[in-house]
C-alpha cells in the first residue's frame, strides 16, 4: 500500500465521530474494614469462583439488595 493511501486511511479513521459509551453509574471508592476471619472467608469463596474479593462482594451485595 502506498504511503498516500495509508495516510488517507488514517485521516478518515481520525475524522470519524467518536463512539459514545453508554452512561454507567460512577464507581464510588469507599474503604471498609472487615474482621480478619470474614475477610479470609470472602477471599476463599471469591477464589473458588475465580473472582477478586471485591467483585465477589459486589455480587453478594447486589443479590442482597435485589439490584
Amino acid at each position: 500500500m502506498a504511503f498516500e493511501d495509508k495516510m488517507d486511511q488514517l485521516k478518515t479513521s481520525m475524522n470519524s465521530k467518536p463512539v459514545t459509551n453508554e452512561t454507567t453509574a460512577p464507581r464510588i471508592s469507599k474503604s471498609y474494614t472487615l474482621k480478619q476471619d470474614i475477610a479470609n472467608e470472602l477471599a476463599r469463596r471469591a477464589k473458588e469462583k475465580e473472582l477478586t474479593a471485591s467483585r465477589y462482594l459486589e455480587q453478594l451485595l447486589k443479590k442482597e439488595f435485589n439490584l
